[in-house]
């Protein structure tokens, strides 16, 4: 800009020109807000050059109908492609357009832009401008050498001169809701991410949407991408999630399985050494038992011959010397029979 002013332009689409309805294209004009939340200090409304038709009314029409007619007060109208001079449009009563009689009323700016053709576009031009005020000269390409023409030049002084001139601000009540609407998009936009990776992502957009850095537009076509991303990555841990919750389950199934075979073998290897010990109890219960008959056995036969030879002794002994040769006989007799039993 001039001494250090910086002009920020927002182009937006045209009146009839589009294709679109009046109601999308008063949505898309009220679009201010995401970038004007203060306000704007000049709206420039471009006509083509020739007199007012019903064209050109209609569409002053529609802009009146969406701004209101305070927007006149901060308006500059500018004829592209016109070699008139604004005080001539101005002294042109036999149009006698009521919008004249308005814009004066208002103290509306007029300034005019020179006719550039597609001719005097030539090959060296920069990239196709994307500012709005590529439709003041009526072409897709502005040369340099065509911006620094004469007529050309001045015609850009004046209409930065007359935004200078424009005095306050307009502002719309759409420009505050517009304003409020960022804030609980964003939040919005922010309510139905997951994960943490795409919510920064989203604060990023976000921040250049607030900063006006951003359209609704392009920050709308971005949320919807992110989003898609969030989806996909929170499908992507889902099913890692199951996946790894299925093998888990399985490494535990088989854990349990393992556990459960090594204690029936830990049980069947008790019961085996039980059933071993019982066998075993029972065995040498049965040795006992047979040694101890064995015992009683040689016992009893030790008594049969200690008495059998006690008596065969008395016998003897009596027969030989009575009474006192029977108690010798049986003492001699049984002390055989011992000596023999060992």
């Amino acid at each position: 800009g001039d001494n250090g002013v910086e002009f920020e332009f927002i182009d937006t689409p045209g009146i009839n020109d589009t294709g679109m309805e009046n109601s999308a294209v008063q949505e898309r004009l009220l679009e201010f807000g995401h970038f004007a939340p203060n306000g704007l200090d000049a709206i420039i409304v471009v006509l083509p050059r020739g007199r007012f038709n019903k064209t050109v009314h209609d569409d002053l029409v529609v802009i009146e109908e969406f701004f209101g007619d305070r927007i006149w007060q901060h308006s500059i109208v500018v004829y592209n492609q016109t070699e008139a001079r604004p005080e001539t449009i101005w002294g042109d009563t036999q149009s006698k357009s009521p919008w004249i009689f308005k814009w004066k009323s208002a103290g509306t700016c007029i300034c005019t832009v020179p006719r550039v053709t597609m001719a005097e576009c030539e090959q060296s031009c920069f990239a196709k401008c994307k500012s709005a005020l590529t439709s003041l000269w009526g072409v897709g390409d502005v040369s340099k050498e065509v911006a620094k023409q004469p007529l050309t030049a001045q015609a850009v002084r004046n209409l930065k001169q007359a935004i200078l001139s424009r005095q306050g601000v307009y502002s719309h009540e759409m420009f505050t809701k517009a304003d409020e609407e960022k804030v609980a998009l964003t939040e919005e936009a922010m309510s139905e991410l997951t994960t943490d990776k795409w919510k920064r992502e989203m604060e990023k957009v976000n921040g250049e949407l607030m900063e006006r850095r951003m359209s609704r537009q392009e920050w709308l076509t971005r949320k919807e991408q992110i989003k898609a991303s969030d989806t996909a990555e929170r499908n992507m841990r889902e099913r890692e999630r199951q996946e790894r919750e299925a093998k888990e389950k399985a490494q535990k199934e088989a854990q349990d399985e393992k556990e459960a075979k090594e204690q029936a073998e830990r049980a069947t290897a008790a019961a085996e050494a039980k059933a071993k010990e019982a066998r075993q109890a029972e065995a040498q219960a049965e040795k006992d038992r047979k040694e101890k008959e064995a015992a009683d056995d040689a016992a009893r036969r030790s008594s049969w011959n200690v008495t059998l030879g006690t008596v065969a002794g008395a016998a003897g002994g009596a027969l030989l010397g009575g009474p006192v040769g029977a108690v010798m006989g049986a003492a001699v007799g049984g002390a055989s029979t011992a000596k023999f039993s060992k």
